[in-house]
């Protein structure tokens, strides 16, 4: 019977995290103008570790990483795509957002998207991985094409929303919303540059990219500054523009399964206890 159990929990592990990449990874989409590419790299250092280049669009802007898939925006159009990394491969556009012409930041909340606008608008969009639209809120502080939003949980257990007052706005202020887009806390972090843009929370602190210097900033859990980290390792001579950035949300958000492994990991969960109970009647 031990072992039975002991097979569950493995089961549920391999269904929700086996495909997650190491927590101190940050991906960061940059800004081009021309097709998107991404970089990964190590968030205690800055070292690049990887380039993934053959994505769809132009002009990077939003990333979310969700275990083995790479979600990702851009500044060109509305459309959210897809690319999975175990084999390098785009999927091309996952759905498009109404309304918005283009996209910014994007975040993930353990279920659904949180999508930035970058047609003018102070609007995110909350929509579905299958591309459904559930709410849309407007961020009172942003003033407009605002490039760094992120989904977190706060010390409290409430889900909350950071997000960027523009695009190179100065200095760099970040604000806190609750999900209806009620402001909680004006200038909760203050990069005191106008290059900070996307920003990634590995659970315990928050990732700012300085844009225009190639560095990551790195922030506590109250907002205050611990230290700054240039990129290193990029391909070429041309500093990195990151936009947008992102963790791993299935290990930020404690075992969050992939979009759609929910069924799966389900199914699996039932078919060993209906073992158990067999083993135990013969």
């Amino acid at each position: 019977m031990k072992r039975n159990l002991h097979n569950l929990l493995v089961l549920a592990c391999i269904a929700v995290s086996c495909s997650a990449t190491w927590a101190g990874t940050i991906y960061g989409n940059n800004a081009t103008f021309g097709a998107p590419y991404v970089y990964v790299f190590d968030s205690g250092t800055g070292a690049i570790t990887n380039t993934i280049t053959n994505l769809s669009g132009d002009n990077g802007r939003g990333v979310v990483v969700v275990g083995d898939t790479l979600y990702y925006t851009t500044a060109s159009t509305n459309s959210v795509f897809s690319y999975t990394l175990s084999t390098s491969t785009d999927n091309g556009a996952l759905f498009t957002v109404t309304g918005s012409s283009a996209l910014s930041t994007m975040a993930f909340d353990g279920t659904n998207f949180w999508i930035g606008d970058y047609s003018g608008t102070n609007h995110a969009y909350l929509y579905s991985p299958t591309g459904t639209l559930l709410n849309t809120i407007s961020l009172a502080d942003c003033t407009g094409f605002c490039d760094g939003l992120e989904y977190f949980v706060d010390g409290g257990g409430n889900a909350r929303l950071i997000s960027n007052e523009g695009d190179g706005e100065t200095p760099g202020v970040y604000d806190v919303y609750d999900t209806s887009g009620n402001l909680i806390t004006h200038d909760f972090i203050n990069t005191g540059r106008a290059s900070g843009t996307g920003i990634a929370y590995d659970g315990t602190d928050f990732y700012v990219s300085n844009i225009y210097e190639g560095q990551i900033s790195v922030y506590s859990n109250t907002g205050a500054f611990i230290r700054t980290e240039s990129l290193t390792g990029f391909p070429g001579s041309d500093t990195p523009l990151v936009e947008d950035l992102s963790a791993d949300y299935a290990l930020v958000l404690t075992g969050t399964p992939e979009p759609g492994t929910f069924a799966m990991l389900g199914a699996g969960l039932l078919g060993l206890l209906g073992a158990v109970k067999s083993r135990k009647r013969s």
